[in-house]
């Protein structure tokens, strides 16, 4: 979760500049990707930071019903959203990826869905920036070297790569989605980033991630992944929010990447901003914790019980 300073007093005073912006187009496979707006749905849960702990998090998934006791998918019509980063810092990397891999097929089999959203670390490692990899991590990958010899950095390359088993379904994942009028997102969306819609926002980040073309949002200290100026900023700040919320239609956003020290889900402003990254893994303390939105309701979900979080009226 490593990030560039926020610099939250800026953002405000650069609205109207940034707002005039337009990303460059993308190749057509980025427009084919999976929706990144969905209504209707009745039940949501959501679950920040994994860092390569797979224990962790089918922990969570079982404490709000969505996996049953041998890990198949029994949340029905529920939505589930991983924030972003899944790998570093754990050995279980690798897993984490299969068991919601499945899980993408099980619950869109039932009528629900499971979205991974791409956080600062899945590009990180996509992109060769493999600082935070443990030397477990990069072992687990050596089986999908193309050599016999070449060991866990060279099948982690190819894992990752644009035609690798994680690489190539990462890049068709988004970085923000909006399920009913809750916009879900990494680290935030600040007002800076040059898109009026979250097609846009998607393809902007994806630049970074397709050869060829310009510098996009996966890097951008402002980007999607690495801003923290809503968890970080002062008071002030939320004026920045009310512009983005306005901006893409939404009444709150829930992110993940600022880790709450205290291991409990934290809020903002009468729930418009929602933060989520507990410490889900044991190198962070193993905080358990599911956001569960449901009704209008906010609540998040622990081992030792629900507990209801406020949520100004409309």
């Amino acid at each position: 979760m490593p990030s560039p300073a926020p610099r939250p007093g800026l953002l405000v005073l650069m609205v109207p500049l940034m707002l005039a912006a337009t990303p460059p187009s993308l190749p057509s496979r980025a427009k084919q990707d999976a929706p990144d707006t969905f209504s209707g749905v009745e039940r949501v849960v959501a679950v920040g930071d994994v860092h390569g702990d797979v224990d962790a998090l089918k922990a969570v998934l079982k404490l709000a019903g969505l996996i049953d006791a041998r890990g198949r998918w029994s949340g029905g019509k529920t939505h589930l959203v991983q924030t972003g980063d899944i790998p570093d810092r754990g050995d279980q990397t690798r897993e984490a990826y299969e068991l919601l891999m499945r899980l993408e097929k099980e619950a869109l089999a039932a009528g629900g869905r499971v979205h991974a959203l791409l956080g600062n670390h899945e590009v990180m490692n996509m992109l060769g920036d493999l600082r935070y990899a443990t030397p477990g991590e990069l072992a687990s990958f050596a089986d999908l070297a193309s050599g016999p010899t070449e060991g866990g950095l060279a099948g982690h390359r190819t894992a990752y790569g644009p035609q690798g088993r994680y690489g190539r379904w990462l890049r068709t994942h988004a970085a923000a989605v909006r399920i009913n009028d809750t916009l879900f997102v990494h680290g935030g969306i600040a007002p800076e980033v040059p898109a009026k819609t979250l097609a846009e926002l998607n393809q902007w980040v994806r630049q970074d991630l397709t050869e060829g073309q310009p510098p996009g949002g996966a890097k951008s200290a402002e980007g999607p992944l690495w801003f923290r100026g809503y968890a970080l900023g002062d008071e002030g700040t939320q004026a920045a929010l009310d512009t983005v919320l306005a901006r893409f239609g939404a009444r709150r956003m829930v992110m993940g990447h600022t880790t709450e020290r205290e291991g409990k889900i934290r809020t903002r402003w009468g729930g418009k901003a929602v933060f989520i990254d507990t410490g889900l893994s044991t190198g962070y303390g193993h905080h358990l914790a599911a956001l569960e939105l449901r009704s209008g309701r906010l609540t998040a979900l622990y081992p030792e019980g629900r507990v209801e979080l406020p949520v100004s009226p409309p």
